[in-house]
């Protein structure tokens, strides 16, 4: 019998910047239609203002990639590591065979699709973050580059979803529930293990 390699728990604050994340990234994506209506219109103010919140959050996610616990680090988990392509690659042989890969978090094509996903969100909440503040201060053409460089995100964040959320379905339909990781309240004991 193939034993399950070891998983590292999300600590309750690292929860809640993953809900921050989806949270503020959906919304904000639901709402961009709504910012067509001009800076001065309802529909702008609430996407911008959900933008701003989904920045703070990505900042938030940087720095603890940054400084954080190792786990969480980005140098445990770097989409330039060569040793993360092979394990994507591995990982992606299995799938080829019906069979999901067994990995810690962040390693391999988990880590890939992630680093992904927090890139896009954190290129949208940037992007959009300089619209906002420059919204007067560009010319004309500047701010329109600026704002077709912006919505390269809305074809990347649904392609994100649908990868990182069947992925996640595919766990729990295999017997895996991984999405319990991150949504289900745990003792300050259990959440202490493999820093």
């Amino acid at each position: 019998m193939k034993q399950k390699q070891p998983t590292t728990n999300y600590r309750l604050w690292e929860r809640g910047m993953h809900l921050g994340l989806a949270a503020f990234g959906i919304a904000a994506f639901l709402t961009g239609d709504w910012a067509d209506d001009g800076t001065n219109s309802t529909g702008y103010l609430l996407h911008a203002y959900l933008g701003l919140s989904l920045g703070a959050v990505a900042l938030l996610r940087v720095a603890e990639g940054l400084t954080g616990r190792r786990p969480m680090r980005f140098s445990s988990w770097s989409p330039f590591d060569r040793r993360q392509w092979e394990l994507a690659l591995t990982d992606l042989r299995q799938m080829a065979r019906f069979r999901l890969p067994e990995r810690g978090m962040h390693e391999g094509l988990a880590g890939l699709v992630q680093a992904f996903g927090l890139a896009v969100f954190a290129w949208m909440a940037a992007t959009g973050t300089a619209m906002y503040f420059m919204v007067g201060s560009l010319s004309h053409d500047s701010y329109e580059l600026l704002e077709e460089v912006h919505e390269i995100g809305e074809g990347l964040i649904p392609a994100y979803l649908v990868l990182h959320v069947g992925a996640v379905l595919l766990h729990s339909i295999s017997g895996d529930p991984v999405w319990q990781r991150m949504f289900t309240l745990r003792s300050a004991a259990r959440d202490r293990t493999l820093d």
